[in-house]
């Protein structure tokens, strides 16, 4: 069984083997795709990542305007008490994409280890 990954970035960490972001240990909840622009802009840190690409890992290369993509941006600041005009963890290189402000470190989390009792 492959080992999970985690990655921590500010006071935040997402677990990407249980699909789960977390601050101070407490859930933050966030959709689906909300869940998956965060983790494609995680996984690219230090990157920008740009609109198109963005389209390609969140929405699979379906027609998507920049102001879905916006949108998407917006709700995840949101969830994440974050604002467009003093960011602390998505920020917008203008006319080139998004990024991670605070440094994303990641982590393998332990694999479980199997009971000399399971069979």
């Amino acid at each position: 069984m492959p080992a999970r990954t985690t990655y921590h970035f500010g006071d935040l960490t997402l677990d990407a083997g249980l699909r789960r972001l977390e601050r101070a240990g407490e859930p933050v909840e966030i959709g689906k795709l909300t869940y998956s622009l965060l983790m494609a802009l995680v996984v690219a840190s230090p990157n920008v990542v740009s609109h198109d690409e963005l389209v390609q890992r969140v929405w699979g290369g379906r027609l998507t305007s920049p102001e879905t993509v916006t949108q998407r941006i917006k709700l995840l600041r949101d969830a994440l008490g974050d604002s467009a005009e003093q960011p602390r963890y998505i920020g917008l290189v203008r006319g080139q994409g998004y990024r991670p402000i605070p440094p994303v470190t990641a982590r393998a989390a332990d694999a479980p280890t199997a009971s000399a009792t399971d069979v």
